[in-house]
């Protein structure tokens, strides 16, 4: 196991879980009847330091049996959406019920059998132990034969930036396999709508959460084929496009900044390419135009920082209204869940 990275303060709100924590498995589902039912299945209900485990599916507008099969396997609730919303919406349904079951720990769990639910116990040790706010099950990419060197190399490559620009030490960003603490599921605020995996990182090294990872193995899919990952270019195109705009939005005037300071730069040496060629008697003018150019530019990225930086500190006051009010709604919808009431219903669809 991985320890969790130096440099981030260990979070002192995190409770600990002396009398058992409640844990809450989310699996997103789309058209997944053939292997929803032996993920379900394969969910271990006991496990140590836990006192309850609820699975919740969210079946975001299946047109097969999926939700069907994850009930006959023992899902405790299913809820479906009348059609497709994407992967971030079923993770942000699935979390929110999750904390209105009043769930410790919530686990997302991919439906394709991808992964092994075997090693949910192992992933949310490191939360139980108040040693993280968030676990990643990391793939051993460098061996996983099972995936596409394309993809595979990809994931490396995507990993290694990603963890160096952030400072987390996590080796695989893309994996779908992870826990958090309630506390950093109130805290994470996903607005994308394409996947949550890199976003979620992004914010967690912002907001300072602990993140740890846990190594578990790759099981090859057997049916169907990953509908995130079915184009690489495509799939490259927009978790890129949607990592450097969450990146922009975390630290707005740092990145302009960097750009005023890189513009500032290329106007000093266009500046002293010109006044070097008028004093040789030429007038070099394209020079003194890139010159401007360059100034105009930087004063532009400049200005901009400044505003993103303004709008930058609204959000934070926003977010940090909207983690009050999402613990308030969480711990009223707990409190009308009695443990009896919870135990005795069946699985329901919302």
């Amino acid at each position: 196991m991985t320890p969790p990275p130096t440099g981030l303060p260990r979070r002192d709100h995190v409770p600990a879980y002396d009398a058992g924590a409640k844990v809450a498995v989310v699996l997103p589902a789309l058209d997944e009847a053939s292997t929803v039912g032996s993920v379900v299945a394969g969910i271990p209900r006991r496990m140590p330091g836990v006192d309850s485990v609820e699975v919740i599916v969210v079946d975001d507008g299946s047109t097969d049996e999926t939700g069907e099969r994850a009930a006959a396997a023992g899902a405790d609730r299913i809820i479906r959406h009348p059609r497709r919303r994407g992967l971030v919406a079923t993770f942000n349904r699935g979390v929110s019920e999750a904390l209105a079951a009043g769930a410790d720990v919530v686990v997302h769990l991919d439906s394709d059998g991808q992964h092994d639910p075997a090693y949910i116990p192992q992933l949310i040790a490191p939360i139980l132990e108040r040693r993280a706010d968030i676990v990643v099950g990391v793939r051993p990419l460098a061996r996983a034969r099972e995936m596409p060197w394309p993809r595979r190399l990809g994931n490396r490559l995507g990993s290694w930036f990603f963890g160096s620009l952030l400072r987390l030490r996590v080796s695989d960003f893309t994996s779908g396999f992870r826990a958090l603490s309630r506390d950093a599921v109130l805290r994470l605020h996903l607005v994308s709508d394409y996947t949550h995996t890199v976003e979620s990182l992004i914010q967690a090294a912002r907001l300072h959460l602990s993140v740890a990872e846990v190594p578990v193995p790759v099981i090859e899919r057997r049916h169907g084929e990953s509908r995130m990952t079915r184009s690489l270019v495509h799939y490259i195109g927009r978790t890129g496009g949607q990592a450097v705009r969450s990146l922009i939005h975390g630290r707005p005037l740092s990145v302009f900044g960097r750009a005023a300071l890189a513009m500032l730069v290329l106007t000093t040496a266009f500046t002293g390419w010109f006044l070097f060629g008028y004093r040789s008697g030429g007038m070099h003018l394209p020079s003194l135009l890139a010159a401007l150019l360059a100034g105009i530019f930087a004063v532009g990225f400049f200005a901009a920082g400044l505003i993103a930086d303004g709008v930058n500190s609204n959000r934070r006051l926003l977010e940090d209204a909207l983690y009050r009010i999402k613990a308030m709604e969480s711990a009223l919808a707990a409190e009308r869940r009695t443990p009896e009431s919870a135990s005795a219903a069946p699985p329901r669809a919302a």
